[in-house]
């Protein structure tokens, strides 16, 4: 069983493009991306489990797991709990830098730090995902003015920037 560290080695491209998309929506969604990111990510998997088991590329085991992934996506998107889990995976997207790429923890999910070719960059990325992820946790028991709207545009735009390096990384190799 391939690792998720191989699956995105060998997905760059794929990757950097999503990055861009989702960071686009992002920035110009706000707070509304999260739910839509989700219900989409949800139909998405259901049409690919669906695929899946018509053009048998997989057991029925294997696409009714993606089908019902995709469910769970969907139900998330319509619950207020999006938002605690992107603040997660932003949170996530900050550990390896925080805890060293070195540190166990971090290989066994394919996690690396953040890197766009420039260490204050690397460092300043890093952060603003830790304090976006914290935020966004702490923003959906209290969302003052509409904080959670302009840290997820933030957390948008630097989905973006590290979207567009990584394509231009993808594209050189």
């Amino acid at each position: 069983m391939a690792s998720i560290k191989d699956m995105a080695n060998g997905n760059g491209l794929l990757l950097a493009i999503m990055y861009v998309l989702v960071g686009i929506v992002m920035l110009a969604l706000g707070n509304g991306s999260i739910n839509f990111i989700f219900w989409i990510s949800g139909v998405l998997y259901v049409l690919i489990g669906i695929i899946q088991i018509v053009m048998k590329t997989v057991d029925l085991k294997g696409g009714l797991i993606t089908i019902i992934m995709g469910i769970i996506l969907i139900i998330i998107g319509i619950t207020p709990i999006a938002e605690i889990l992107v603040g997660l995976v932003l949170i996530l997207g900050a550990l390896p830098a925080i805890l060293g790429s070195s540190n166990s923890l971090s290989e066994k999910f394919g996690m690396k730090p953040v890197d766009v070719g420039n260490a204050l960059l690397n460092k300043i990325i890093t952060i603003v995902f830790l304090v976006v992820g914290i935020c966004l946790i702490a923003m959906f028991v209290i969302d003052v003015g509409g904080i959670a709207d302009i840290l997820i545009r933030i957390g948008g735009l630097v989905m973006l920037v590290v979207g567009l390096l990584d394509l231009i990384k993808a594209l050189k190799s």
